[in-house]
C-alpha cells in the first residue's frame, strides 16, 4: 500500500500506533502538554506533508535506512524514473543507482548515521539511460522506522557543460594533434618554412623536423600535383582569393603516395602590400579520396542510371549507364534539359514529384518513361534526394521496363486465369498442404453458386467446406493418404448447403511439382501445393440413379425386374450360405391371367399387374425384395424368414387378392393366385431354390390354383419333385423356370 494512502488514514484520530508520527519525527518531547488538540495538530501535519509531498516539483523518495527498500515515491519521481504511478514502491535503491551492493550498504550507514547528507550520484531510468543526479537525504523517525528523506535533483545537463568547458579549454595544440593536423608558417621572401613536428606525420615521414626551405617541400609533392598547388598559391599571393586550398599526392618513406589538403593564407604583408609570411594547416585525406575513388567507381561502374542535376532542370553529371540504357552520349545529355526527354504523358506527374522533392528533400519509387536514342520509350523507377545548401538533386534510376511489362502480362494472366475460372463448371482451388496446417491459397469465385459459401470464407477456414457429417471422416482421411503419398486426390461425396440442400460432389487434385513451368513461386514456402477442382455430381447421380432404376426395375408395375430380382436373390444366398441365416421365396402365378388379355384388353390386363405388385409392395417388409419375373409371374424375396413365416406371407398375399377385386378401366375384377413357397436351410444355391419353388407353384396349379404348397423336399435335394404338372390343360398358366 503507498505510504500516504496508510497514514493519511489516521487524520482525526486520537490514538498513536505504528502507522501515526511518533514524537521523534517532529522533534517534540511526549512528555509536555500540547495547548492544540493531538490529533487535530496530527492531522493537519500529515496533510501539509502530504501536499508537499505529492505536488512538489522536485523528486522525493521515503528510502528504508536500513534495506535500501523504497517506501514511496512522489509523481515527480515516477515522471523522472519513468515508470507508472505507484510502480517505485517495493523497488531497491539498487534498481536504479549504478553502485555495487556492498557500497551502496556502506552509503546507507554513513546516511542512516547522519555522516553524509548530499552527494552526487548516477541514477539509471526504466528505459536504461543513466543520469547525473545530485542527492540530499536525511533520516527521519517515522512508524518506529528510520527512514530516509531524500531529495534529487537532475545534474545530467550541468555535468555535461562543465565537460565540454573543461574540454574546450584544453590547448590547441591538443586539438590538432587530436585531429591529425599540422601546421606551418612559410616566410615568401627568404623561402624559409617553419613547422610543427605533426607535419612530418601528415606527410608520411615520421615525426621529423620541417624541411627548412619550401623547395624542400615542394619536392615531395607529386609531379603532376605540383601545378595546381602553385597555382592556387598564386593566386591568393596575388589577392585574387582570400585563402588557399589544394589537394595534392605526397610520397611517404614508405614510398607510397598519401592525399594531403593544405589550406593557408597570408598573415602579414610589407608596406608595398607585399606578402611576406603565410601560415596554413596540413592533413592527411587519403581516405576521403579514396572513398571519393571508389564512389567514383560504382557511379561508372552502376547498370542504374546515375546523375547530378540542378534546380535548372539541366544535368551535371552522369554515369555512363545512360548511354548503355538510353543510347544517349553524356555530351547530348548535358546540352538539353532533362525534361525533355520525360514523355510527355508523364510531365506533369514528374512535376509534381519534383515539387514533393523540394518540400520533403526525397522521393522514392517515382516512375516516368524516358526517351531513347532510336525514339523507343523506357520506363524509369526513380529514387531522389535534394540537397538545399548546394541546389543540386541526386538520383539514381533503374531501368524497369521489363519488369513492367512482366507485371502487365501477370495482369492479363490472372484477368484470363479469372475469366476461365468464373467459366469452369465447377470450383478451381489451390491449398497447401504442411505438417500441422492446411489452408486454401486460392478459390474461384464459383464457391458461392456451387458451395454456398464466398471465397474468402473458405481462405480464412478450408474447415467451412461443407461437407455432409456421415462424409467428412472419410473426405479427411482421403486428403491424408494423398498427402502421405503425395500422390493424386479424388473424393466422392456429399454437401449440405448453408439452406440445408444436400448436393453431390466430386473433388479431385493432384500436387504440384516444383520442376513445372510457372510453379517455383509456388512450392517455395514449406509443404505440398495442390491444385484441382470440385464439380457439382447430382445431377449426374440422378441420371445414373434413373439409369439403374431403368436397368434393375420393371417398368410396367415399378418392382424389380427380372436381372435386378436375380440378383438379390444370389446376394442373399451368398449371406445365408456365410452366416446360416434363414431365407425364403415365393414363386407367384396369376391364375388364367391369358383370360383376362383375350377378354378384356391387354390395357386392362396391365392394370391388374398393376394393381397385384401394390399389394404384394403392401404385404411384406421393406427388407423384402417383390419382382415381376415375367408375364403375370412374380417373386418374393424373404431374407431372415423361416418356412412357417414365408407360408404366412404366402396365405395372407393370396387371401388379400382373393377377398379385394381390382378395380380398373374395365370395372372391379377378382383374380386368384397360385403360390409356391420354397425354404432354406439347406440351400444349394439360387437355382436351387427357385426350382423348388416352381415345383411347389406346379403342384398347386395342379391341385386346383388360388392355394398355397411348400416345396415337399428339401431345397437342396436336386431329385425329384412333381413332374409334367402343367398337364391339368390349364395352356394359359406359363410357370417360373430356370433351365
Amino acid at each position: 500500500m503507498p505510504f500516504f494512502a496508510a497514514s493519511s488514514g489516521l487524520s482525526g484520530v486520537g490514538q498513536s500506533g505504528p502507522d501515526s508520527f511518533g514524537p521523534d519525527s517532529f522533534g517534540a518531547d511526549s512528555s509536555e502538554g500540547h495547548a492544540c488538540d493531538p490529533p487535530a495538530s496530527l492531522s493537519f501535519g500529515v496533510s501539509l506533508y502530504e501536499q508537499l509531498f505529492r505536488f512538489h516539483s522536485a523528486v522525493m523518495l521515503l528510502v528504508d535506512a536500513e534495506t535500501g527498500c523504497l517506501i514511496e515515491g512522489n509523481p515527480a519521481a515516477s515522471v523522472f524514473y519513468g515508470y507508472p504511478d505507484g510502480a517505485l514502491c517495493g523497488m531497491s535503491i539498487n534498481d536504479i543507482g549504478t553502485l555495487r551492493p556492498e557500497e551502496q550498504a556502506r552509503r546507507l550507514a554513513e546516511l542512516r548515521e547522519g555522516r553524509l547528507t548530499c552527494f552526487t550520484s548516477r541514477h539509471r531510468l526504466a528505459s536504461g539511460e543513466v543520469r547525473d543526479v545530485e542527492v540530499h537525504s536525511v533520516p527521519v523517525r517515522l512508524f518506529e522506522r528510520t527512514l530516509l528523506y531524500t531529495i534529487i535533483h537532475d545534474i545530467t545537463d550541468r555535468v555535461r557543460a562543465e565537460e565540454a568547458l573543461r574540454r574546450s579549454e584544453q590547448h590547441p595544440e591538443m586539438v590538432m594533434d587530436g585531429a591529425g593536423i599540422g601546421s606551418f608558417s612559410w616566410h615568401a621572401l627568404t623561402d624559409e618554412v617553419g613547422c610543427d613536428t605533426r607535419w612530418g606525420d601528415v606527410l608520411g615521414l615520421g615525426r621529423v623536423e620541417c624541411a627548412p626551405m619550401m623547395a624542400s617541400w615542394r619536392s615531395l609533392v607529386h609531379p603532376d600535383d605540383l601545378p595546381g598547388l602553385e597555382r592556387a598559391r598564386q593566386r591568393h599571393l596575388s589577392g585574387v582569393t582570400p585563402r588557399y586550398e589544394a589537394e595534392y599526392r605526397v610520397q611517404g618513406a614508405d614510398g607510397a603516395w598519401r592525399w594531403i589538403q593544405e589550406t593557408g593564407r597570408v598573415v602579414e604583408r610589407g608596406g608595398d602590400g607585399l606578402p611576406l609570411r603565410v601560415a596554413g594547416i596540413v592533413r592527411d585525406v587519403s581516405i576521403r579520396r579514396r572513398a571519393e575513388e571508389d564512389r567514383r567507381r560504382l557511379f561508372n561502374l552502376s547498370p542504374d542510371l546515375m546523375c547530378v542535376g540542378g534546380m535548372d532542370g539541366y544535368f551535371r553529371e552522369l554515369n555512363p549507364a545512360w548511354q548503355e540504357v538510353l543510347g544517349w552520349s553524356k555530351e547530348e545529355l548535358l546540352d538539353r534539359p532533362w525534361v525533355a526527354l520525360v514523355h510527355p504523358d508523364d510531365r506533369a506527374a514528374t512535376m509534381q514529384g519534383l515539387d514533393t522533392l523540394r518540400e520533403r528533400g526525397v522521393i522514392t519509387n517515382v516512375e516516368n518513361r524516358y526517351l531513347c536514342r532510336d525514339g523507343t520509350w523506357r520506363w524509369i523507377s526513380w529514387n531522389s534526394a535534394f540537397v538545399f545548401e548546394q541546389g543540386l538533386i541526386y538520383g539514381v534510376g533503374r531501368d524497369v521496363t521489363a519488369l513492367r511489362r512482366m507485371v502487365e502480362e501477370l495482369r492479363t494472366s490472372e484477368a484470363r486465369l479469372r475469366a476461365m475460372a468464373a467459366t469452369v463448371p465447377g470450383v478451381v482451388l489451390q491449398w497447401r498442404e504442411a505438417p500441422g496446417d492446411r489452408r486454401f491459397t486460392y478459390v474461384s469465385p464459383r464457391s458461392h453458386e456451387i458451395l454456398g459459401l464466398p471465397p474468402e470464407r473458405l481462405l480464412q477456414d478450408w474447415r467451412a467446406l461443407p461437407v455432409h457429417p456421415a462424409d467428412r471422416t472419410v473426405w479427411e482421411l482421403s486428403l491424408r493418404d494423398a498427402v502421405e503419398r503425395r500422390g493424386d486426390w479424388m473424393f466422392e461425396g456429399r454437401l449440405v448447403l448453408p439452406g440445408g440442400e444436400m448436393r453431390w460432389w466430386r473433388g479431385e487434385a493432384r500436387p504440384v511439382d516444383a520442376g513445372q513451368s510457372g510453379a517455383a513461386d509456388l512450392c517455395e514456402e514449406p509443404g505440398i501445393v495442390y491444385c484441382g477442382i470440385i464439380t457439382d455430381t447430382t445431377e449426374h447421380r440422378e441420371a445414373q440413379e434413373r439409369l439403374r432404376q431403368l436397368a434393375t426395375t420393371d417398368g410396367l408395375t415399378g418392382l424389380a425386374n427380372r436381372r435386378r430380382f436375380l440378383e438379390a436373390l444370389e446376394h442373399e444366398v451368398q449371406r445365408h450360405r456365410r452366416y446360416g441365416t434363414p431365407l425364403a421365396l415365393i414363386s407367384i402365378d396369376v391364375d388364367r391371367f391369358k383370360l383376362v388379355n383375350d377378354t378384356w384388353g391387354h390395357a386392362v390386363g396391365d392394370e391388374v399387374l398393376r394393381a397385384l405388385a401394390a399389394i404384394c409392395r403392401a404385404e411384406v417388409r421393406d427388407v423384402d425384395t417383390v419382382g415381376r419375373i415375367g408375364g403375370e409371374e412374380f417373386a418374393v424375396l424373404l431374407p431372415d424368414t423361416a418356412p412357417e413365416e414365408a407360408l404366412a406371407v404366402a396365405e395372407r398375399l393370396r387371401a388379400g387378392v382373393e377377398s379385394a377385386p381390382l378395380l380398373t378401366a374395365a370395372g372391379p375384377l377378382s383374380v386368384t393366385l397360385s403360390l409356391g413357397v420354397a425354404a432354406s436351410p439347406p440351400c444349394g444355391g439360387a437355382d436351387t431354390l427357385l426350382r423348388e419353388a416352381d415345383r411347389a407353384l406346379y403342384r398347386a396349379k395342379a391341385a386346383g390354383r388360388n392355394r398355397v404348397e411348400r416345396a415337399s423336399k428339401p431345397s437342396g435335394d436336386l431329385s425329384g419333385g412333381l413332374s409334367g404338372a402343367s398337364g391339368t390343360g390349364d395352356d394359359a398358366d406359363t410357370l417360373l423356370t430356370i433351365p
